[in-house]
C-alpha cells in the first residue's frame, strides 16, 4: 500500500501545475491531474493561477480517489498571494485548509511587505511528542510551497534551469526544497496523459528540518528519486509539469497531465462539495 510519506512529491507538482507559464501576460491556466500508484487511481488534482505582471494568486485543489478513498478521505485546498519585488516571488498570504474523516486542519500564513515571515495560525497546533519542533529562527526567512515554485518558474523561463535550493515553511514543517536538472527526455501521448514531446526531467529532494514526524518510516528507503517532467503542453505557451514518477519497492506512484486550458476567467472549484 502506498504510504503518506511519498505524498510529499504530489503537492510540489499541483503547485507546479499552477505557475509554470510567462510571466509577460495576464492569463489564467487550468490543468487537472490524476495519480495513480500500481495501476490504481489514488488522487485528483485541479489547479488554477492568475498572474500578472506585478503579482500573483495561486489556487490548488486536490482529493483522495479509488482506491485510496476507500482507506485515506482526504481533500485539500492551498491558496497563494503575492508579489514580484526585484525579481523575486514575495509572499503576502497563503492558506492551506485539509480535511479528513471530518477533521479539519488550517494553515493561515501572512507576511511583510519584505517577504519576511509576519504571523502563523495552526489550527489545532502540532503535537511535540509526534513532531520534531522547529528550531529557532528558521521560519522567518521562509517562503510558502506555492510560492517556492513560482521563484522555480521564473528560472525556467529565464532559461536557468530547474536546479534550486529554497528555504520553505508551510505553517506546520520546515524543508529546503532542492530541484537538480537531469536532462531531457521524449513522452508519447498515452491513455493516461494528454502530453506528448521534449520534456525536461528535475529532480526533487526534500530536505526535513524540523515539524516532520519523530517516528521513522520503515518504508522511506525504499523510494526511488522524485522525478517531474516539465514541458509545453501548449503551443507557444508556458512551461508547466506533464508528469511524476517515483519508483518504490510497493509499486510506481505516477501523476500525468489529463487537460489543460487556458481562460480569460478563473473557473469555479470542479470538486464536489
Amino acid at each position: 500500500m502506498v504510504k503518506t510519506r511519498h505524498f510529499i512529491a504530489i503537492p510540489i507538482l499541483i503547485v507546479l501545475s499552477s505557475v509554470m507559464f510567462r510571466e509577460a501576460k495576464s492569463k489564467t491556466i487550468v490543468a487537472d491531474y490524476t495519480f495513480y500508484f500500481g495501476g490504481f487511481t489514488i488522487l485528483q488534482a485541479n489547479t488554477t493561477i492568475k498572474l500578472k505582471l506585478r503579482r500573483y494568486k495561486v489556487v490548488s485543489e486536490s482529493k483522495t480517489d479509488g482506491l485510496l478513498n476507500i482507506f485515506f478521505e482526504w481533500s485539500g485546498q492551498a491558496i497563494s498571494e503575492g508579489n514580484f519585488l526585484e525579481g523575486r516571488s514575495v509572499p503576502r498570504l497563503h492558506q492551506n485548509v485539509g480535511k479528513r474523516a471530518g477533521n479539519v486542519r488550517k494553515t493561515v500564513l501572512s507576511y511583510e511587505s519584505s517577504g519576511q515571515l509576519n504571523s502563523s495560525e495552526i489550527h489545532p497546533p502540532p503535537d511535540l511528542s509526534e513532531v520534531f519542533p522547529i528550531p529557532r529562527g528558521l521560519v522567518k526567512e521562509t517562503i510558502d510551497p506555492l510560492t517556492a515554485v513560482v521563484q522555480i518558474n521564473r528560472r525556467l523561463e529565464r532559461d536557468m534551469g530547474c536546479s534550486a535550493k529554497l528555504p520553505v515553511f508551510d505553517g506546520r514543517r520546515r524543508y529546503d526544497l532542492i530541484l537538480a536538472d537531469r536532462g531531457e527526455t521524449t513522452l508519447k501521448q498515452t491513455p493516461f496523459s494528454v502530453f506528448q514531446g521534449k520534456a525536461l526531467v528535475c529532480k526533487i529532494n526534500i530536505n526535513m528540518l524540523g515539524g516532520h514526524k519523530r517516528e521513522k518510516s520503515k518504508y522511506a528507503a525504499t523510494s526511488g528519486e522524485k522525478l517531474v517532467y516539465i514541458g509545453r503542453p501548449l503551443k507557444d505557451g508556458p512551461f508547466l509539469p506533464v508528469g511524476l514518477k517515483i519508483e518504490t519497492a510497493f509499486g510506481t506512484l505516477t501523476g500525468h497531465l489529463v487537460s489543460i486550458q487556458k481562460t480569460n476567467t478563473v473557473p469555479t472549484s470542479r470538486f464536489k462539495k
